[in-house]
């Protein structure tokens, strides 16, 4: 499952550590499998799908344990690598044979710290960087595109046990490299860890809500595709594939992104229109649009809160636990919202995203660069 999406993304020759490539592409593996999973565990264990949707939750709660917690006390490490290698493994390993839905909920938890983990080192390695951050944002979108109809067979051929054993396999590929990692951000000395500025607070707020609602919408997107728009699930992983290939040409842009908020409203509005739009052009338009709007206004949002933050390497970990806590809270809240009326999830989502989206812009263009604000502030 590996092997293809690996090849491309070495076509573009990334400036990152294997190591740390694999682990991204396998957590992207694990991520990407949620919304596929959800409608055929609901079969399986015949729970409703707005219910399932707390497996995504619990994943993401973990996620943001440990992208929150763990860079208070620690600087990224090989050692810490192959922590998050080792938890991805065992926590999807019990997740196969996990008897009761309550255990498999608490395994995704622990899946979500290992997820977490891995992330906090990947980005923490480019963050800042507009040439470096393409190299780890290029390979969500690359890992999406093969694995999104691989996963829908694979899930449709063996079930969601078998999936999750695969997935635990999975993450034998980049412990492999855990030797030959060398990571330039544990080369950093550790210094004591300050509380954002207001303009790094109000972009760390925007990036939560994008992510409540397009999380919200996501998550679903698979059981809208299927039971409201008709499509069959072959179908439907095309087109979760063609979502993520859409984000490669703007993952991989090196420029300077201007108006991420531009962007970001732009996934807004394609969440409102798969939520609430349930036609057929629509939805196969909408798709692929978020995906390529997603991945040209992160890593913009990315460089912005490095601009406006005094201490911006250490805004890395907090962006990534802010948008994962956005994740927890948006599949909880779209389960709700999905069982009463899946138009109102697409609503609610996407007007909140549009409205994040709003105040990025306002703050971009009303507010200094960090190191601006200080070259006029010491002026006479």
């Amino acid at each position: 499952m590996l092997q293809p999406p690996l090849k491309l993304v070495q076509t573009l020759r990334p400036n990152i550590p294997a190591g740390i490539l694999l682990a991204t592409a396998v957590s992207t593996i694990v991520f990407t499998a949620t919304p596929f999973l959800i409608p055929v565990i609901a079969d399986d264990r015949n729970v409703s799908v707005g219910s399932v949707g707390i497996i995504s939750t619990a994943q993401l709660g973990g996620f943001v344990l440990a992208s929150w917690l763990v860079p208070r006390w620690f600087n990224p490490r090989r050692r810490m690598m192959a922590t998050a290698i080792a938890i991805g493994f065992v926590s999807n390993l019990l997740s196969a044979f996990s008897p009761w839905f309550s255990m498999l909920v608490g395994m995704r938890f622990v899946s979500g710290i290992s997820l977490g983990l891995i992330s906090w080192i990947a980005w923490t390695e480019v963050f800042g960087d507009n040439e470096r951050v393409g190299d780890v944002a290029v390979i969500g979108p690359i890992v999406g595109t093969v694995a999104s109809p691989a996963l829908a067979m694979f899930l449709d051929a063996a079930g969601p046990d078998w999936l999750y054993i695969a997935l635990g396999i999975s993450h034998l590929a980049p412990a492999l490299y855990i030797r030959s990692m060398r990571l330039e951000s544990s080369r950093r000395e550790r210094q004591p860890r300050h509380w954002p500025i207001r303009s790094a607070a109000a972009i760390l707020a925007c990036l939560f809500l994008l992510t409540f609602g397009g999380s919200a919408a996501f998550v679903f997107a698979g059981a809208i595709g299927t039971e409201l728009v008709g499509l069959s699930p072959l179908v439907m992983s095309l087109i979760f594939a063609a979502n993520a290939l859409a984000g490669v040409p703007s993952a991989r842009f090196r420029g300077f992104r201007r108006l991420p908020g531009v962007w970001m409203g732009v996934t807004g509005v394609c969440a409102l229109l798969v939520g609430a739009v349930h036609v057929v052009p629509v939805y196969v338009i909408a798709m692929p649009l978020w995906g390529f709007a997603f991945w040209m206004g992160i890593p913009g949002a990315f460089s912005l809160l490095a601009e406006r933050s005094a201490y911006p390497e250490e805004r890395a970990g907090d962006a990534q636990s802010i948008m994962a806590l956005g994740r927890v809270f948006g599949p909880l809240i779209g389960g709700i919202l999905y069982e009463v009326d899946p138009a109102l999830l697409g609503l609610v989502a996407g007007g909140v995203m549009i409205a994040a989206s709003v105040f990025l812009l306002y703050i971009e263009w009303r507010i200094r660069p960090y190191v601006l604000q200080g070259i006029i502030a010491a002026q006479p």
